[in-house]
């Protein structure tokens, strides 16, 4: 059994003072594998390996903020920061690492929201409402489509509700089930954390169950370590009979 963690934790920094609580709480879940979108690269002070994502996420070069960045307690290889030369920049990674159920594929991704760039600045094109959210899906149908199956983790920001309480325009509803509709099963779409629910999904493919899936309090006292709930997942490899 191998536990992951998967947090948007709203540019959180080492010196914020809501930091030292959210690294309690994921520190106590004792994961082998953390995902945090929207974050610093170097929030994670466990011991252990980080890689992230490029520092531009079509805003420019924002420093030590990252989209998207992955832990792992062990080592990665094959670390790619790219995924496809379409793909919206800065909100993808992925790399293999070893765990208690053997070496496992984990992808860290951030969809980009539905206002993903719609504000005129200074030599960037001004997209319309939901079009990085839809080139995004576009790539990453591309990138899963390709992939050789294996024991494979995706998580991060999906930047949409599934099912009851969507939002999304219905096309691009269909496109993220379309994404995933190869080898690959999105086990967080029925959580929900006082009566929110949410828009950090994890998914699993390459013989790997779900054994169980719930929330991470975002609530600390009379305020909130970040806008959105965390979602830790207990993963396992499915044997086969043959």
């Amino acid at each position: 059994m191998v536990q992951v963690v998967n947090w948007n934790v709203q540019w959180a920094t080492p010196r914020s003072v809501r930091t030292p609580e959210i690294l309690r709480r994921i520190d106590a879940l004792a994961p082998e594998v953390v995902c945090l979108t929207e974050t610093h690269d170097r929030l994670l002070s466990r011991d252990g390996y980080s890689i992230s994502a490029q520092a531009d996420y079509g805003y420019g070069d924002r420093g030590p903020r990252r989209k998207v960045m992955l832990w792992s307690e062990q080592p990665w290889r094959d670390v790619d920061d790219l995924g496809h030369a379409s793909l919206t920049p800065g909100r993808f990674i992925s790399g293999i690492t070893q765990t208690s159920i053997g070496e496992v594929t984990v992808m860290g991704i951030c969809i980009p929201w539905f206002g993903s760039r719609t504000e005129a600045r200074r030599g960037a094109e001004r997209r319309e409402h939901w079009d990085d959210h839809q080139q995004y899906l576009a790539a990453l149908t591309n990138i899963l489509a390709g992939q050789p199956v294996r024991p494979t983790i995706i998580m991060g920001d999906f930047n949409q509700v599934i099912g009851q309480g969507a939002r999304a325009p219905v096309h691009l509803r269909e496109a993220l089930k379309d994404a995933f509709s190869t080898n690959m099963t999105i086990v967080t779409a029925d959580v929900t954390f006082v009566g929110r629910r949410n828009i950090d999904h994890i998914a699993l493919g390459g013989d790997l169950a779900c054994e169980s899936v719930e929330a991470i309090s975002n609530i600390y006292g009379d305020r909130r370590l970040s806008d959105h709930f965390g979602i830790v997942a207990r993963v396992s490899a499915v044997v086969s009979d043959a």
